[in-house]
């Protein structure tokens, strides 16, 4: 129970931090930038996937 409590108090940190980050112009491309590089990593997941599932469907 106390591990889960830490946890609840290190999430409640974190999003404050992030919004506080986030009000300030470097915060913001820093966050774009983040979220731009996420994008493009679910998206490389999702077509070598895709992709894996074509060759195994033998299409």
């Amino acid at each position: 129970m106390k591990k889960l409590l830490f946890l609840a108090i290190g999430v409640v940190i974190g999003v404050f931090a992030a919004r506080r980050i986030d009000e300030t112009d470097k915060g913001k491309r820093f966050f774009d930038g983040l979220d731009a590089r996420s994008r493009e990593f679910t998206d490389a997941v999702k077509d070598g996937y895709q992709a894996r599932d074509r060759e195994l469907r033998g299409e």
